[in-house]
């Protein structure tokens, strides 16, 4: 076959495949049958999980079948990574609202399920004040590192030492329905994840909320390079805490964990804060007097490790002095305005 009956087959099977529907089948059933039978119950594994509440699940008959779907990895005792997923994703629930546990459904699958028992997922659900509609699971590990094969996000074991518990962070968003499927990291813009399950996977059935969708030129700011200190807020720290008192995109989404960081870097000792921000675990281990008092005001959430070199707490205390100059300039520009 040459080169132009090759392309004329290609034009008429996407013809076929996306044309008006007149000669096809119904097309609700035919997305019907794509969801069944390619990320159907055949795919799959229909596995047993516990709720937090103690409620048994069948994986794909009750949490996936026919539903828009958040499904992320974690477990509770986690000393990094899973406590800024949980926080953004906080985010992503707080943006959607009403709407998770209805038109989607959040799920959160403990990768170490011999400790975390659906009392111990509870108390963590509990602490973070995560609302109705996202829920968390326990299972038997060989079926769950299964069922993170089936979703493309087994990592390889990098370290021998942590086996399971060394994981990659990425979560899954999926319309089984559809057959859509897609992997996202937690740490992209809230907002973004929350337009890709509350408009894009619903096929624009129902509009998101106008501070989900682009707005085109309305408001758009100055394109601008940040700075390496503030990439490093964005990804590191604004999962858990404000800057004069609004998240890193300029909308306040509810109260973070973690405390306002305006004007840390003048308040704090300067060997503290380095220390703090380096190796926060082995500070709270030691039962350092300020470390416990914020472990006590953030309800008994500690502060994450998030593996900063030394190169990197010195670009975020630098953005962190110069965000902080810059809500001060606008405060005295507009002595009338109360703070953010």
């Amino acid at each position: 076959m040459n080169l132009r009956s090759l392309l004329f087959a290609s034009l008429a099977a996407t013809a076929f495949a996306c044309g008006d529907g007149a000669d096809a089948p119904d097309k609700a059933a035919a997305r019907k049958g794509y969801g069944d039978g390619v990320w159907g119950a055949s795919y799959f594994p229909n596995i047993e999980l516990t709720e937090h509440s103690g409620k048994k699940v069948r994986f794909f008959d009750d949490l996936i079948e026919g539903k828009v779907v958040m499904i992320n990895f974690m477990f509770t005792s986690c000393p990094d990574v899973c406590p800024m997923e949980t926080a953004r994703l906080l985010d992503v629930q707080r943006l959607l609202g009403e709407r998770v546990g209805t038109e989607v459904h959040m799920y959160s699958i403990s990768i170490d399920p011999t400790r975390d028992t659906p009392e111990v997922l509870a108390a963590y659900r509990e602490r973070w004040g995560v609302q109705p509609g996202w829920s968390f699971y326990t299972g038997k590990l060989e079926e769950i590192d299964l069922l993170r094969q089936k979703l493309g996000v087994l990592a390889p074991e990098l370290d021998p030492e942590m086996g399971a518990m060394d994981h990659n962070i990425n979560m899954v968003l999926g319309n089984q329905a559809t057959g859509r499927w897609m992997r996202r990291s937690p740490f992209e813009n809230p907002y973004g994840l929350a337009n890709d399950l509350g408009t894009w996977l619903t096929n624009w059935k129902k509009r998101s909320p106008e501070t989900l969708v682009d707005q085109g030129d309305k408001g758009a700011p100055t394109i601008r390079t940040p700075s390496a200190g503030e990439v490093l807020f964005r990804t590191r720290c604004a999962s858990c805490h404000t800057l004069g008192g609004v998240d890193t995109w300029g909308i306040t989404t509810g109260k973070r964990v973690g405390p306002d960081l305006y004007g840390v870097v003048a308040n704090r000792d300067p060997a503290w804060l380095r220390r703090w921000l380096a190796e926060p675990d082995k500070m709270l281990a030691e039962k350092d007097p300020l470390a416990m008092s914020l472990l006590a005001a953030s309800n008994g959430i500690a502060m994450p490790n998030a593996h900063l070199t030394p190169v990197d707490i010195d670009n975020v205390i630098a953005y962190l002095s110069e965000a902080s100059a810059e809500i001060d300039k606008e405060r005295a520009a507009s002595p009338a305005t109360p703070p953010r």
